[in-house]
């Protein structure tokens, strides 16, 4: 395992950080569908103490992979290297090219190294996704993410998913969904969308919140989401943030900067709704040390994506190893 993890900070230091982020983005992905890291028992670790349950539906692991890939090939590699589930990424109904380039860049923290993207949701459209995940294995739960432009998006693309995916995530957390700035003023329809997508679908649900509206989630969205008979949320995504580098002078900010904010909004929330409502807890987790406190602090799974790529896919086995040294998770 050392030596892996040596191997890929050698990649990630001395190659993927000098190139250009566009081209190391297409270094890296290629390397993910190439190379069968998957079948290495050394990314994995297997223990029953470890499991939790998410909406019903049993988790190996509590640690789940953020939402960014949508090649089939990929998700498959990533369901062996040591996550307890993997979400897709955000599909909307017709493809999308995404914003033009430059659309992701690194950025130093006092707490680390992350990333800002203004991506614009490039995906393929639920069409094509669907083709290709047909035949997905399931390694591990998959949760298909969904963001559309109005009501009647979101019901059809949760109902095309839910045959392929174990749970279905309801993204209202990016600024580039219309409906996100305003269901904060139309708490009242945000449930009786919430209640049609619950009674519609078949798979457990889960929506995720922007930590931008902090004060609004916790004050009106939460609330309609437990009234529309709806249990789970992913609290946390990347933070918006101005960047004069990307094309649209803004992106969302990942990465350690961020953690803070994800343990605040985690640890506020656990105290207000208590057990009724189940939280992934998402944003700045790349060490042991993070998930560890998100645990403790009452998160039900802690996801991360930008750890992944700044420390490696050995993040998950060291994670792990360290919970059950905790004794983690007892929820």
């Amino acid at each position: 395992m050392a030596t892996a993890e040596g191997l890929y900070q050698a990649l990630y230091r001395g190659v993927l950080c000098r190139l250009p982020e566009s081209a190391a983005v297409r270094l890296g992905q290629a390397v993910l569908r190439a190379v069968p890291l998957d079948a290495l028992q050394s990314f994995r670790l297997e223990d029953p103490r470890l499991a939790v349950t998410l909406g019903g539906v049993r988790l190996p692991n509590p640690l789940i992979l953020s939402a960014m890939y949508f090649d089939a090939t990929i998700l498959r590699r990533a369901m062996g290297l040591g996550f307890g589930a993997v979400t897709g990424k955000s599909i909307t109904r017709r493809p999308r090219p995404g914003h033009p380039a430059p659309n992701l860049v690194r950025i130093d923290t006092a707490a680390g190294p992350g990333l800002v993207n203004c991506n614009g949701f490039h995906n393929p459209g639920i069409d094509a996704f669907v083709a290709s995940v047909r035949d997905l294995p399931h390694r591990v739960p998959f949760i298909a993410s969904v963001a559309g432009e109005d009501v009647d998006d979101y019901l059809e693309l949760a109902r095309a998913m839910a045959p392929l995916a174990d749970l279905i995530e309801l993204n209202i957390s990016s600024p580039n969904t219309k409906l996100v700035y305003s269901w904060a003023e139309r708490p009242r329809e945000l449930r009786d969308a919430l209640e049609r997508a619950r009674k519609g679908v078949e798979r457990p649900i889960i929506v995720k919140l922007s930590p931008d509206f902090a004060d609004a989630n916790e004050r009106d969205i939460i609330p309609a989401i437990l009234d529309a008979g709806i249990g789970i949320v992913n609290y946390g995504n990347a933070r918006r943030v101005d960047e004069p580098r990307l094309s649209q002078g803004a992106g969302g900010l990942s990465g350690p900067e961020i953690f803070a904010a994800t343990l605040g909004n985690l640890t506020r929330t656990r105290a207000r709704f208590g057990d009724r409502l189940q939280v992934i807890a998402t944003g700045g987790v790349d060490s042991p040390d993070k998930a560890v406190a998100l645990l403790r602090a009452g998160a039900s799974a802690v996801a991360y994506f930008t750890g992944f790529i700044t420390q490696g896919p050995g993040l998950a086995r060291r994670i792990l190893e360290r919970l059950l040294a905790e004794g983690l998770p007892a929820r």
